[in-house]
């Protein structure tokens, strides 16, 4: 039974991360991310049925264990939420994908990807364009 958990965990079903992602259930839980002084998200539409995602999860949960930012991660999975990620498109003007990953800086899109370009190299590049402190 151990060998099938730690599959599902490699997998992605459950996360070694879990404490740092935010689960947006509402389009209440998300209004404050295009706020003018809302700060660093980085909002990730995921799909469970997509083996891609599996590995920009990981690249996304990577960046969460080596960075320490005032960073908040929002975990969307899309055939779940479609409202939401219908709702992150129309505030962001960016066309839905899964995966896809989004930076928004005070309510303004700074980076965006999608697919294979989601990768934690990405990520940091685009961090380092955003002046913020903890």
């Amino acid at each position: 039974m151990s060998f099938l958990n730690g599959l599902r965990g490699l997998m992605g079903n459950t996360s070694p991360r879990l404490d740092k992602w935010t689960f947006p259930e509402s389009l209440d839980d998300l209004r404050h991310v295009f706020e003018p002084n809302a700060g660093v998200h980085i909002l990730y539409k995921h799909s469970n049925s997509c083996g891609i995602c599996f590995f920009s999860k990981k690249s996304i949960e990577s960046l969460m264990q080596n960075r320490q930012d005032a960073i908040t991660y929002h975990f969307v999975e899309v055939r779940q939420s479609r409202d939401l990620s219908n709702f992150i498109e129309q505030q962001t003007g960016v066309r839905h994908e899964s995966p896809q990953a989004l930076l928004i800086y005070n309510g303004v899109v700074l980076w965006q990807a999608s697919h294979g370009s989601i990768t934690e190299t990405q990520l940091e590049e685009a961090l380092e364009k955003v002046k913020f402190t903890n």
